[in-house]
């Protein structure tokens, strides 16, 4: 599945995923307006992205033009719920968990799963979206040391794209992302894991990305899933075939990120694990250290 740039990091994209859910209706839209990423000042801030926008026109053969995120914090949920106490959600991890390719929040990802839980459930659902376009497992990581100040709920993590597809170790990729499941546990959240993707569902990646790809991705998919299990995180689908084989509907112009309807099929697809991570973050026991 996809990921994409952030200043911190190169854009390189994630792979892509996968069964239609509804768009969330007006109620359901976070309160505040869309906001664009804060991008740093100074040279170096303005150097990170140009080295980003470069490294991604060496990935894809259409990147995106606009890497901004429409943003989807806020509240969803039905209008009047049974049950008033809100269940957080936070949405962690890269271009996926962030939904590049979505142009209005609520296209996005979180906001499609945190309408779709709060229905569920009766009960409203608070959406945080720490998720950047371009993240690694090390920024991952960063987002899931301010996650631990925000309090327990379910945090839904999709991270490893970018640490596939860039010349990084696996190995220490993978202990860091065992590391960032562990303290999401500790801290009190319940984590919802989506292995890595394989570039070959997205038909904008260049050949040498999907070929190169394919096997670290797999290889990294197989220790995310060991991770997970270890902790007790929720283990979510990751991408399919289908991405590709309807990638006019599914996929976004740059052939690597969803389309609206994209989302909204792989929120779908989601829906069931992150519902059983919400059956079971009552009875959640903290992981020892």
């Amino acid at each position: 599945m996809p990921a994409g740039p952030a200043p911190s990091a190169p854009p390189t994209p994630s792979a892509t995923p996968a069964t239609p859910a509804p768009s969330a209706p007006p109620e359901a839209r976070p309160t505040g307006p869309s906001a664009r990423p804060r991008r740093p000042a100074g040279l170096l801030g303005r150097a990170r992205p140009a080295a980003a926008r470069l490294y991604s026109r060496l990935l894809m053969r259409r990147p995106p033009a606009d890497w901004s995120v429409p943003r989807a914090d806020g509240r969803y949920g039905p209008p009047a719920p049974a049950d008033d106490r809100p269940l957080a959600l936070l949405m962690l991890g890269d271009s996926l968990a962030q939904s590049l390719g979505a142009g209005h929040a609520e296209e996005t990802l979180g906001a499609r799963l945190a309408q779709a839980l709060g229905e569920q459930l009766g009960r409203p659902v608070d959406l945080r979206v720490l998720a950047r376009a371009g993240a690694t497992t090390t920024g991952a990581r960063r987002q899931a040391t301010r996650a631990a100040r925000l309090g327990p709920g379910i945090a839904v993590l999709i991270v490893g794209s970018n640490d596939m597809l860039l010349p990084l170790p696996l190995g220490r990729s993978a202990r860091g992302f065992a590391h960032l499941v562990r303290a999401l546990r500790e801290a009190g959240w319940q984590p919802v894991v989506v292995p890595c993707p394989d570039p070959a569902h997205g038909p904008g990646f260049r050949a040498p990305a999907r070929w190169a790809g394919g096997r670290r991705a797999r290889r990294l998919a197989r220790l995310h899933i060991r991770a997970a299990q270890r902790v007790g995180a929720v283990l979510a689908p990751s991408s399919g075939g289908y991405f590709r084989e309807r990638a006019d509907e599914l996929l976004s112009p740059d052939g690597v990120h969803p389309s609206p309807q994209g989302y909204a099929e792989y929120a779908q697809r989601m829906l069931p694990a992150v519902l059983t991570a919400a059956g079971l973050l009552a009875d959640a026991e903290p992981v020892q250290a």
